[in-house]
């Protein structure tokens, strides 16, 4: 099971350092442990540089520039520091930076041929929910998976919009039969072979209180989480919750 921890702009570098600091203190608890970390991306290589003690942390970027180079001012290409995965398609990026499929496509090719984890983001709006649109809704989101993979290992983060930051969490069944839909058309798409290497997790609102009962999804290899990743002692919690 892994546990990726998305640290949006909760953390700062000091609060990242001080963070990964209180990891090293005891670090008993993540050495044999699967952990992929976001910093914000001036943290990045502070994070990279104090997680040595664990070499089996995976530090990545929570966005990428649908360009890999050019005049794009305050964008970060997904060459711009080297990082060993990328989140592309958060919901934050599709709502608030209005990203289009088409926008988000680039990125994500972006990141399959250059780091070595790529975790798409998708899931539905409440609206989408009650409507039951909601595999259409996925349908549309996974349109843009590319017809081969070669480099980079995928990850496919089911992360209902309206669960997010809201403390409503889908019941274990709803989350299975969401997973096992992303499952049937990635088998579609491509081989076995290359679909027993695609990993699926979920995100929403999962805490220390929710993800011990969460993990039981058959389904499930990992969790993204945001706010509750922030704070040291809920993470730990979390991780060995798993």
């Amino acid at each position: 099971m892994i546990f990726a921890a998305n640290w949006k702009m909760y953390l700062n570098e000091s609060d990242s350092n001080e963070f990964v600091k209180q990891m090293h203190l005891e670090k008993e608890n993540f050495v044999d442990k699967d952990i992929m970390i976001f910093p914000s991306f001036s943290s990045i290589r502070s994070v990279k540089d104090n997680t040595l003690f664990l070499p089996k942390i995976v530090i990545g970027m929570q966005d990428c520039s649908h360009e890999i180079t050019g005049a794009l001012t305050g964008d970060n290409s997904i060459n711009a520091i080297e990082v060993d995965a990328c989140i592309v398609g958060h919901s934050e990026r599709r709502k608030i930076f209005n990203e289009s499929n088409e926008i988000i496509k680039r990125k994500l090719d972006n990141a399959l041929n250059n780091v070595a984890s790529t975790i798409l983001c998708i899931g539905e709006t409440k609206e989408e929910k009650d409507k039951n649109e909601t595999f259409n809704t996925l349908e549309n989101q996974l349109s843009i998976l590319p017809k081969e993979l070669h480099k980079s290992q995928l990850i496919i983060a089911y992360e209902p919009v309206w669960s997010i930051g809201t403390g409503l969490v889908p019941s274990n069944e709803y989350i299975s039969e969401v997973l096992s839909y992303i499952k049937r058309y990635l088998n579609e798409l491509y081989s076995d072979e290359i679909c027993d290497k695609i990993l699926l997790f979920y995100g929403g609102s999962v805490d220390e209180n929710n993800i011990k009962e969460l993990s039981k999804i058959g389904n499930v290899n990992g969790f993204l989480v945001g706010s509750a990743s922030c704070k040291f002692e809920k993470f730990k919690k979390m991780i060995n919750a798993i």
